[in-house]
């Protein structure tokens, strides 16, 4: 077998079954989310992209983190701490049709705010309220699976955000993987003429 006709073979064997598929989609919606992580506990926010020809996937998220709230001491006083995230990113993904589903596989870029608020515990000194703010580089592999639902898309999406330790006054739990839900409306841009 030449390798001109292993590379034909290997592209038909690869080549998405569904060739009459859309050359862009526009993809608008929100998502749900939740983190491992303390800072990731709890989230909602809003997400849109572009798929085009549904082999490239860009676009960009803003997601919300309500966070944890947790006790905290310095050996003197003891302080009520609550921690939250912001995410706001832009993501680039290859898509590739499986059957009914499309698999993604991706990353995310951009930025995390974290945001702190500290209050002393009544009663325990005269410490006055503080809220710091943080900001990370943000770098997340990702893999998600859209299932097309009526005229929605549902994009389960697993996350393993990396970014640097955020410099606050009090540790935050910021590792470990964030799974989502999306739930998109998509708008076909054009089609395939054949």
């Amino acid at each position: 077998m030449t390798r001109r006709c292993a590379v034909v073979l290997l592209a038909q064997a690869l080549w998405p079954a569904d060739l009459a598929a859309q050359l862009g989609e526009v993809h608008v919606g929100g998502l749900v989310s939740y983190g491992s992580g303390s800072a990731y506990q709890g989230g909602a926010g809003l997400i849109g992209g572009i798929s085009a020809g549904r082999f490239v996937y860009v676009g960009a998220r803003w997601v919300y983190y309500t966070g944890d709230s947790g006790v905290e001491s310095d050996g003197f006083d003891t302080f009520s701490v609550e921690d939250r995230v912001d995410i706001f990113a832009a993501d680039v993904g290859l898509q590739y049709p499986f059957g009914p589903v499309e698999l993604v596989g991706g990353v995310t870029i951009g930025a995390l705010r974290f945001s702190q608020r500290s209050s002393p515990i009544t009663g325990q000194g005269p410490e006055p309220a503080g809220s710091e703010i943080a900001t990370e580089f943000l770098f997340a592999p990702n893999f998600s699976a859209q299932f097309r639902v009526l005229r929605l898309l549902i994009i389960p999406e697993l996350m393993l955000p990396l970014s640097g330790s955020p410099d606050l006054a009090w540790p935050v739990d910021y590792q470990g993987p964030v799974v989502s839900v999306r739930v998109v409306v998509p708008i076909e841009v054009d089609r395939i003429r054949h």
